[in-house]
């Protein structure tokens, strides 16, 4: 319940400043969803509110269904205080945390962990996370070790079904690798990877 009030009280500032995301996620070609991000920033802090929403069909029937919401928020680019759910197809999870002197505090349903100097979740919107060793993952609460790796120059689709200039990295995981695009004036405009199971997951920007 702390954790939830101080949320409240980061977020309820006016931003001066404020963006809106949006990507449609594609399982390989067929549309699932979309994911959104609003991002509002107010001098040294920024606010984020993720949602994602994917359903998967066979035979008229879901056979998938994913839920995602996230509010995040960052002081100088490091997490100040973050306030998570997600369904993954039934399984629910709750991420809370805050910053706490020099550390942040992660709780989840099962554990209570504590995370030394600067924290960063999955920011995909912000390059400068690509820069870190390790990341928050706001689903469960794992802090996973990352290794990126510049790409080069490249092209990606947008969902109008353009394509756009960009640089590419890979992002590795344990488990992943993540392929995201960065184009110089729009930031983030794409997503692919493996979901484990020899399909890719792809996000494709509106613009």
């Amino acid at each position: 319940m702390v954790a939830v009030l101080s949320m409240a009280g980061y977020m309820s500032a006016s931003a001066a400043w404020a963006e809106q995301l949006r990507f449609q996620v594609y399982l390989d070609n067929r549309p699932i969803g979309e994911h959104s991000f609003r991002i509002a920033e107010n001098g040294a802090t920024t606010s984020v509110t993720s949602r994602a929403a994917f359903e998967v069909g066979f035979l008229f029937i879901t056979a998938y269904r994913y839920r995602h919401t996230s509010n995040e928020v960052f002081r100088d680019g490091c997490l100040l205080a973050i306030d998570a759910t997600t369904n993954d197809n039934g399984k629910r999870y709750a991420v809370n945390g805050e910053a706490m002197d020099d550390a942040f505090r992660i709780r989840t349903e099962d554990t209570i962990e504590r995370a030394d100097g600067c924290v960063k979740t999955f920011a995909y919107w912000d390059k400068a996370f690509l820069d870190m060793p390790r990341l928050l993952n706001p689903q469960t609460g794992d802090l996973e070790r990352v290794r990126v790796q510049p790409r080069g120059r490249d092209t990606v689709e947008v969902d109008s079904g353009d394509h756009v200039p960009a640089e590419r990295y890979a992002l590795e995981t344990g488990e992943l690798t993540i392929d995201l695009w960065y184009n110089d004036d729009f930031g983030w405009v794409g997503l692919e990877s493996d979901t484990g199971q020899g399909r890719r997951l792809i996000y494709r920007r509106v613009m």
